[in-house]
């Protein structure tokens, strides 16, 4: 029988049993939908955030202390002050090192304007006004005194009148005292949308944590430095010589933790890693999204045994007319192989539209994960092939007078 024939007849056969064929395929299609909706998702996240990041790149390192979480996947930021003002002076004297801005947190409970006041939602910083020279003010500038702040936009529409430059602010710190500042400008938003509001201090008048060196000293000491290169071409000449102080002179590598592991980042290197990050989560989504499948191959699989039972007397007609037991085979594999490209088509489609559907809504950029389609198409040949392997075994097994006597 030829391949052409065993198509026509597999195709009748399904026709002849519309919803259970349908229902078959159901479990397929919901499978392969839910992987490439999840891939859509997970792309679309991806290139909005990595988007964002890349408008502007700057000659800028960022110094942070990392571990790996207990779950295994990704990376966790520590948030441990352990680079010393020593430290910051030296790296300062690099080649190729134009600045180093250190960050840390200053514990700020409520930040008013006027009558309104906010309490809990402001991401408090002090760091030191060499923090901004690559970041764009919608007005004012850096801080330059004492009494002075800046703020994100996000911070700035915190209150039901916007703050400008000029503004005064009454802020609260934990333990009770208060002070009062003055904006000198609003910076945008590093991060888009998903960037907390932020009120930037100066760290030599707000920022009061310290640690004792390996030396015996007490010195300030801070969570993150932002080491800006003389320019994009020097980068690659300071971060080498960043990354050799760090890890063999420093005081950051004697007050570190052993499981603890020092990165010095560029903006290339933070968007590899946040890939990375995003695509093994939405792989591991996609696998469980994937357990459909089996549900599918197995409904297949149901399917085609009920479909042998159920046209045992054709088997034996096939066969006294001369069907071999290859042609039994092959007319029942191209019938489950039939399903399951039908599901995996089907099942392509439905995902495309529901992620479309989900970055439109989200306002990402929307991605056509070609890999994942093709892989989806080869999932439902094969789960068409490996389901229908059984029962077509099986159907080609019939003794043709049993079967002609079969009612």
């Amino acid at each position: 029988m030829n391949i052409r024939e065993s198509l026509r007849i597999s195709w009748r056969a399904i026709r002849s049993h519309k919803l259970r064929s349908t229902l078959t395929t159901l479990g397929v299609i919901i499978g392969i939908a839910a992987v490439i909706t999840f891939m859509v998702l997970g792309s679309g996240f991806s290139q909005s955030i990595v988007g964002e990041i890349e408008a502007d790149q700057d000659p800028v390192m960022t110094v942070q202390t990392q571990t790996s979480p207990e779950a295994g996947v990704g990376i966790q930021i520590v948030d441990t002050p352990i680079y010393t003002e020593s430290d910051i002076a030296a790296i300062e004297e690099l080649d190729g090192v134009a600045f180093v801005a250190p960050q840390g947190s200053v514990d700020v409970v409520q930040v008013a304007s006027g009558d309104e006041q906010v309490t809990g939602v402001v991401d408090a910083q002090a760091t030191t006004p060499e923090r901004f020279k690559y970041m764009n003010f919608t007005e004012g500038e850096p801080f330059s005194g004492e009494n002075e702040v800046v703020v994100n936009e996000q911070a700035s529409r915190l209150f039901e009148e916007n703050i400008s430059a000029g503004d005064d602010l009454r802020v609260a710190f934990e333990g009770g005292n208060t002070t009062n500042v003055t904006v000198a400008g609003v910076v945008e938003n590093e991060l888009g949308p998903q960037t907390p509001p932020q009120v930037f201090f100066s760290a030599d008048s707000y920022y009061t944590t310290t640690v004792e060196t390996p030396d015996g000293d007490q010195e300030r000491a801070y969570p993150m430095l932002q080491v800006g290169a003389e320019s994009i071409g020097e980068i690659d000449t300071a971060q080498p010589a960043v990354e050799r102080y760090l890890e063999d002179e420093s005081d950051a590598t004697a007050l570190k933790q052993a499981d603890h592991e020092i990165q010095v980042q560029t903006i290339q290197d933070a968007i590899e890693q946040f890939t990375s990050i995003v695509d093994q989560l939405t792989a591991f989504i996609g696998a469980v999204a994937a357990i459909a499948l089996v549900v599918g191959s197995i409904g297949i699989a149901n399917i085609m045994i009920v479909s042998v039972t159920e046209r045992t007397r054709e088997i034996g007609i096939m066969k006294a007319v001369g069907a071999r037991k290859r042609d039994i085979m092959q007319l029942f594999l191209v019938e489950a192989v039939i399903l399951g490209v039908v599901g995996a088509i089907v099942g392509v489609l439905a995902g495309l539209g529901f992620g479309y559907l989900g970055v439109t809504f989200l306002d990402w950029p929307m991605t056509y994960p070609l890999t994942w389609i093709a892989i989806a198409i080869i999932v439902g040949v094969s789960v068409g092939v490996i389901s229908g392997l059984y029962p077509a075994w099986r159907g080609a097994r019939v003794d043709p007078i049993e079967a002609l006597r079969h009612e």
